[in-house]
């Protein structure tokens, strides 16, 4: 009974001691990730698994998942600008292992591959485009700039296995000195559009009374005009008037006309003297008193 029972507890041990070999003899790569296999520490070439369950020998053999979805990176870092400006940014770093570099990166870096690659290389680059810009024009040009720490970074990951998929400026510091310069040309700048402002309005002001002027101007010179036409239309029909009377009168004037108008007009007397220079003039007043004189001596004969 003693054999049996040792000998039960052999197969016993023996079961639960394979059971344990099977449970880890498989593992699992999760969704979103790549495998490697690592054979007593050492990369196996081309071991490269899929997500999804695989086997391994136990004790020799370990799978090393890498998580090939984007992750985010956030740093502080230095670097100065154009002018020699210190420059401390806070950045954001949106970045993915690409699978099929997965064996690659992880041959050369193992599993530190943030840290020995992704990092080093957003400094540099920060560094390098910082040097491009002034500390003013950095501000001004954030999404310039951001954009193009974005590419460079990229372009320098890519080949080594890693894609950059966002990148951000949290935030921008300078030194305090740098602050305040820019504050008080903001202040000075703020004056100056504000008296440039002020000088457009007016200038603007002036235009719109010179219009008023020369509007006003020209009503009067239009009435002027209008009242120098009038009273000329009013001379040239006096004139037509008239010049229509005296047509009127010409063309009814007669022989008739003439002596019945004389004879209406004749006070009774005879005009003292007839004749003219040529002919001599005769005083009538004389020839009267001789015949008045001829006729008296005849009645007396």
């Amino acid at each position: 009974m003693k054999n049996i029972a040792k000998h039960g507890a052999i197969v016993a041990i023996v079961i639960v001691a394979l059971l344990a070999l099977l449970a880890n003899s498989f593992t699992r790569v999760p969704v979103g990730s790549t495998g490697i296999m690592v054979t007593f520490g050492r990369v196996q070439d081309g071991s490269t698994l899929s997500e999804g369950l695989h086997f391994h020998l136990p004790f020799i053999q370990e799978i090393v998942s890498l998580d090939n979805r984007v992750q985010k990176l956030e740093l502080n870092t230095e670097a100065f600008s154009k002018d020699i400006q210190t420059v401390s940014a806070k950045l954001a770093v949106n970045y993915r292992l690409r699978p099929e570099m997965s064996f690659s990166v992880y041959k050369t870096h193992g599993t530190g591959y943030e840290q020995n690659i992704i990092i080093p290389a957003t400094h540099e680059v920060l560094k390098s485009v910082s040097a491009q810009y002034t500390a003013e024009e950095l501000i001004s040009k954030r999404a310039e700039s951001s954009d193009m720490m974005r590419d460079e970074l990229d372009a320098k990951l890519t080949d080594m296995g890693i894609t950059v998929t966002d990148f951000n400026i949290l935030d921008f510091d300078f030194s305090e000195d740098f602050i305040n310069a820019v504050e008080a040309k903001q202040v000075a700048e703020q004056v100056k559009k504000k008296a440039a402002t002020e000088n457009e309005t007016a200038i603007a002001q002036a235009e719109r009374e010179k219009q008023v002027a020369i509007k006003k101007a020209e009503a009067d010179a239009e009435k002027v005009r209008i009242e120098a036409e009038a009273n000329a239309n009013a001379v040239k029909l006096a004139a037509e008037a008239e010049a229509f009377r005296l047509q009127s009168i010409n063309e009814n004037l007669t022989d008739f006309t003439i002596r019945n108008t004389i004879a209406e007009n004749w006070d009774g007397k005879l005009p003292a003297v007839v004749g003219s220079d040529a002919m001599g003039i005769m005083d009538l007043g004389d020839i009267l008193n001789a015949s008045g004189g001829s006729a008296a001596a005849g009645g007396e004969g």
